[in-house]
């Protein structure tokens, strides 16, 4: 929690440049539901990050997507492996995406939830 003090100007706020990284708002907004009691700071943060992103006008498509589901769902109460689905379509939608990367995530995703169907049929028999 100690690091977040840095993110903080000499009166005690959230330093306004904060606003503008996008990015970072959507990290620091992650990286606070990690709080434990008595970290007033992540909860500031918290706040602060939510606050923002949802007053602050997105640019990027994909990107409002992905903030949209970040403030319904955390990463961090979530199964990775089921996010996976919504981080690929969320990533096909960027302009600077990979596209051997992108049908490399697919083909895997694909691949793996063939080898759970099949294992779920063996155990269910």
């Amino acid at each position: 929690a100690d690091g977040f003090k840095t993110l903080k100007d000499g009166e005690g706020r959230f330093k306004a440049s904060l606003e503008s990284d996008e990015q970072g708002l959507l990290s620091l907004y992650e990286a606070a539901h990690v709080a434990l009691n008595g970290e007033g700071i992540l909860d500031e943060a918290l706040a602060f990050a939510t606050k923002t992103l949802k007053s602050h006008k997105i640019c990027s498509p994909a990107f409002q997507k992905q903030v949209q589901f970040a403030l319904r769902l955390p990463i961090w109460k979530c199964v990775p492996r089921s996010l996976t689905r919504h981080y690929i379509d969320i990533y096909s939608e960027d302009a600077s995406h990979n596209q051997k990367l992108l049908v490399f995530a697919k083909l895997d995703f694909n691949m793996l939830q063939s080898d759970h169907r099949k294992e779920l049929n063996e155990v269910t028999r």
